[in-house]
């Protein structure tokens, strides 16, 4: 299937009121490897210094630059391809959820690259690669100074640090909407992020359920 092609394919799905399949399927593996970094980071934080804690940043920080690779993936993709309709954007909530989706953005690459700053600081002969696959070059922090590379360290650490707490703060947040959307609003933006085929009839993602004109009878 050509570019063109896929684009076409994922917009007739936007014109029936759903994410296309690739936007889906975007959406859950980002969303699976942030919650697995977020708990698997917390994790090694706690763990004592040794062999073991560092082969699990090491597998952290591949694991985010996959992370960046999928996040550039998706920049490009979303760039050739809008998505279904799904709140007022000149409304608070359309708003918060543009401010959200920008936010998640710089943190599929804030995240990595300052991630790939500290690894590269460390005294090691470890390589990197993108998910343990694609080689990946560390930084050449190796010929600055102990105190600049020290300070870049605590630079990188700190930014992280913000990062990671506003990031664990706004994914509740973004699901807490998408479930105020099911259950108050009563729209299909959290089923159309489940159902593939969508509504048969056109419509946008963030409509209410058709309950049909008064001309027609009630549907059994």
């Amino acid at each position: 299937m050509s570019l063109v092609a896929a684009i076409e394919w994922a917009e007739g799905h936007h014109r029936r009121g759903l994410y296309s399949p690739i936007g889906v399927a975007f959406h859950w593996a980002m969303a699976a490897l942030m919650i697995f970094q977020l708990g698997y980071g917390w994790y090694l934080g706690w763990q004592p210094a040794g062999g073991d804690k560092y082969l699990g940043y090491q597998t952290h920080t591949e694991v985010g630059l996959a992370i960046m690779l999928l996040g550039t993936l998706r920049f490009l993709w979303r760039s050739q391809i809008g998505t279904p309709d799904t709140v007022d954007e000149s409304s608070f909530s359309g708003r918060a959820s543009h401010v959200l989706e920008v936010w998640f953005y710089f943190s599929f690459f804030a995240l990595p690259i300052s991630g790939w700053v500290m690894w590269s600081t460390l005294p090691s002969n470890l390589p990197l690669s993108i998910a343990g696959v694609i080689p990946f070059p560390n930084l050449p922090f190796d010929q600055l100074s102990e105190g600049l590379q020290h300070r870049l360290m605590q630079w990188a650490a700190t930014a992280h640090v913000w990062v990671v707490w506003i990031t664990a703060l706004a994914i509740p947040g973004h699901a807490g909407a998408a479930v105020l959307h099911y259950v108050v609003k009563r729209d299909r933006v959290l089923p159309s992020m489940f159902d593939l085929n969508g509504p048969q009839a056109p419509g946008v993602a963030g409509s209410a359920p058709d309950k049909g004109s008064a001309d027609e009878p009630p549907r059994a």
